[in-house]
């Protein structure tokens, strides 16, 4: 129910901004264009058309369109426009179209389409960018783009020491470190890094700086062993005021990398960076270009200093200079 309601208020909000709170329940009949999917009677027939609902729905969002595609779905939002048409007419009829704070948020919405429009107009349409931009950002920030050294590890952590050591010793007995993480993961042991329930014991690839710093020797550790070496002892560390005891197998190591333009997360990366770039220049030559032209001009002197704490009074208003009685006569100030 709260959903649905959600939904109709979200319609409601689209329907007003574009005035149909006010012509929407005319009693007068009107000539209906298009296929009219829902009907009404309130100060006369009032109609829905297809076009009118797929016009909405291709307005939404594109995640939200989706819902919308199916007949199922068409019929939902053909019961939710009626429903919110039929609530829109019983506001009018209570004359909320004529209410001062209704109409004045009305306005603000108004203002704040307008804006947006205006901006689109003005800056978002004009923006131009070529492959040669993409590719000059990209060389001039490639530095950027450096794909950090990286491990993953086979990787036994539990809270308790000498449970640790026992692990560590079934492990250099022969047993497989893997099948050793498996058989504490189903017991539910494992903790901290290689604490994965899909594949227990695999960290994953991770960097330096994925772990805190008092996780050092442990990175240390993974970072300087050779792959398909094992730990000879146990590592503890602590982290946010926990103890943590470690043993492990280095499965991989990635040297750091440059990561080419064309990857597809540095292309999708560099591209958004350009429209940022572009976008803020445009928007400050055209502000700039407003202020000259309307000859703008501000009084920073005019504002009031912020005041200070001590100038607050209990209730958080500034106190006045002067008390009301010591306030200097008209004929003093003169």
């Amino acid at each position: 129910i709260v959903k649905r309601v959600g939904i109709i208020s979200l319609m409601l909000i689209g329907i007003v901004a574009t005035g149909l709170v006010v012509n929407g329940c005319g009693g007068r009949a009107k000539a209906v264009e298009g296929t009219v999917i829902a009907e009404f009677d309130w100060d006369g027939k009032q109609h829905i058309t297809l076009e009118e609902m797929m016009q909405e729905i291709s307005e939404l969002a594109e995640y939200k369109q989706e819902r919308y595609k199916e007949k199922a779905g068409l019929e939902e939002y053909m019961i939710l426009m009626a429903e919110s048409r039929i609530i829109l007419c019983l506001a009018k009829d209570q004359k909320l179209d004529e209410e001062p704070e209704i109409l004045k948020k009305v306005q603000s919405y108004l203002h704040e389409l307008m804006v947006d429009r205006i901006t689109e107009i003005e800056v978002d349409e004009k923006i131009m960018m070529t492959e040669e931009d993409f590719r000059l950002y990209y060389e001039e920030h490639k530095s950027d783009y450096i794909e950090d050294e990286q491990v993953r590890l086979t990787c036994v952590t539990l809270a308790d020491e000498e449970r640790a050591k026992e692990v560590l010793e079934s492990i250099k007995g022969g047993k497989d470190i893997a099948e050793v993480a498996k058989e504490l993961s189903d017991r539910d042991e494992l903790t901290g890094p290689g604490a994965n329930r899909n594949e227990p014991g695999n960290t994953n690839f991770f960097t330096r700086n994925s772990y805190p710093p008092t996780a050092k020797a442990f990175i240390d550790a993974a970072f300087s062993m050779e792959v398909g070496q094992m730990t000879d002892e146990v590592i503890g560390i602590e982290a946010q005021a926990q103890q943590y005891y470690i043993v492990f197998r280095k499965e991989e190591h990635k040297e750091a990398r440059q990561q080419a333009f064309d990857e597809e997360n540095v292309r999708r990366n560099v591209e958004r960076s350009v429209e940022n770039e572009k976008r803020d220049a445009l928007m400050n030559n055209w502000l700039n270009e407003l202020r000259d032209k309307s000859s703008t001009k501000t009084y920073i002197d005019r504002i009031p200093e912020t005041p200070t704490e001590e100038e607050m009074d209990e209730e958080g208003h500034s106190e006045p200079e002067t008390a009301p009685d010591e306030a200097a006569s008209p004929e003093e100030e003169k």
